[in-house]
């Protein structure tokens, strides 16, 4: 099986903890099939699925170049995407942001000097807390109370998929924050 890749933000352990430990208080762990250990959780940039290593050494060697700045991200509360009583994914929501959203926006144009970019639909930033819905039982998310936590982004990671292992996104590459202008990097 050939290998498949995304790039993302890796949340830090004491949110992506926090997180966790809110999920586990709903009924997620017997509604959906597939419930992310902390190690796991993400804010992905971009799918790449399958990609040659060639191609993907120079998409490592891109982003290295990218310049942009630190930012800070804000969780707030649980959200779903498909149908409200039986959602796709259960995920914990980030606050709108536009450095995120540059940031975002700058690997995407990027990636189209490389591999065919998926225009997709608005890019959503959040982090899946649970998916594959897999139940005859009613989703239950009141338990779930997490208090709005920040966190600082000073780098993005491009993961490969090990789908029989957990944790399941095996980090290979860190692309850290750098600023424009002066060349200084962090």
């Amino acid at each position: 099986m050939n290998k498949h890749y995304f790039i993302a933000i890796k949340i830090p352990e004491p949110v992506a903890t926090a997180i966790i430990r809110e999920r586990d208080k709903t009924n997620l762990l017997q509604t959906h099939k597939v419930l992310p250990v902390v190690e796991d959780l993400h804010i992905t940039l971009y799918y790449l699925g399958e990609v040659e290593e060639n191609t993907l050494e120079q998409i490592i060697d891109s982003l290295r170049l990218l310049e942009w700045d630190s930012f800070e991200l804000k969780t707030r509360g649980v959200a779903h995407f498909g149908n409200k009583s039986t959602p796709r994914v259960v995920y914990t929501a980030i606050e709108k942001s536009n450095p995120l959203q540059f940031l975002q926006q700058q690997i995407v144009q990027l990636l189209a000097d490389f591999i065919e970019v998926q225009k997709k639909n608005e890019f959503t930033a959040h982090i899946t807390i649970a998916k594959k819905w897999g139940s005859k039982e009613s989703l239950n998310l009141s338990e779930f109370a997490l208090p709005d936590l920040a966190f600082e982004v000073q780098s993005f990671s491009i993961f490969t998929i090990n789908t029989n292992r957990s944790p399941r996104y095996e980090e290979i590459s860190i692309v850290k924050w750098r600023r424009g202008g002066n060349g200084t990097t962090s």
